[in-house]
């Protein structure tokens, strides 16, 4: 076994030894830090990107139904009160008329391109321990196209939703109950295939690493996946059932649960990051010991 993947599994023949270093490398790279910083670029980023999804629905025909199933999506991860703020965002841009929505949209995309990812380009950096030596524009046009590809995973995971039901009841005319959850199982596949792929597009593309290989399915976007799934659903639960934000903020309760699942995200994606240069320190490591005569 080769890669991030062999290096892991020698890594974790003394399991509590390589946690250890992993969260030492968090701590002494600031990643928390770094972490509240990014979640409030992501803030900044978040209605703009909202606001270009919106404006792309005004114009392409057939994904009209996009926004109700964005939201109905959003009540899945997002706490209520961020759910709530998001969706009175929502309802307020339809309103707007259809031209200016538009211009606008691609002005703030491009802003909330240069301000988000380019953000997350200096944290990995910072985790994989290198310095920028991109040229300004480069990053730039890098970071627009990550927000186009974002915004072609959502709309893609709208169409696979929209003709799963349907495919579904078909399957089911003719298979049976298990065809049905067969090919609801697929549905659910494909969008964890679309979200690993623009995960490991995010850490392939973002730090301005040389000769780093592609890998779909790194260490760092399983921990990715699954350690921010786990989060955001017991933030969820948590704020729902024990949290007094609007006890605590008045009015601002719902942008402070946003902006706290907001950090948890920049979290889960800087630790990602870390291990995935941890585990290619340590294979540079053993590549090199493996030379010495």
């Amino acid at each position: 076994m080769t890669g991030r993947w062999g290096a892991l599994a020698r890594e974790l023949r003394t399991p509590f030894a390589f946690l250890d270093a992993l969260m030492r490398r968090f701590s002494w790279h600031h990643m928390p830090t770094l972490a509240a910083g990014l979640a409030f670029y992501f803030l900044l980023a978040f209605f703009p990107f909202l606001l270009f999804l919106v404006a792309v629905v005004t114009l392409v025909p057939g994904v009209e139904g996009l926004t109700e199933w964005l939201l109905q999506t959003a009540a899945t991860f997002l706490p209520p009160d961020a759910w709530r703020l998001a969706e009175g965002v929502i309802g307020s841009l339809l309103g707007q008329p259809r031209g200016g929505l538009v211009q606008i949209g691609v002005v703030l995309a491009l802003w909330s391109a240069a301000s988000g990812f380019t953000s997350l380009m200096e944290c990995l950096n910072v985790a994989f321990g290198v310095t920028e030596r991109r040229a300004w524009w480069k990053t730039r046009l890098e970071a627009l196209w990550l927000t186009i590809a974002l915004s072609l995973f959502v709309i893609v995971s709208f169409v696979l939703t929209l003709f799963a039901g349907p495919l579904a009841a078909l399957v089911a005319g003719y298979l049976g109950p298990a065809g049905a959850v067969a090919t609801l199982a697929i549905n659910w596949s494909l969008s964890l295939v679309l979200m690993t792929l623009v995960t490991a597009t995010v850490y392939y593309v973002c730090p301005d690493v040389d000769d780093q290989r592609w890998q779909w399915l790194s260490p760092g976007v399983v921990v990715f996946i699954v350690g921010f799934g786990l989060a955001s659903l017991g933030f969820s639960m948590w704020v729902t059932r024990f949290a007094t934000y609007d006890k605590t903020y008045g009015s601002l309760g719902a942008p402070i649960v946003l902006l706290f699942w907001l950090y948890l995200l920049a979290t889960c994606l800087l630790l990602g990051g870390e291990l995935n240069a941890l585990l290619d320190e340590r294979r540079a490591s053993d590549s090199s010991a493996a030379q010495v005569p």
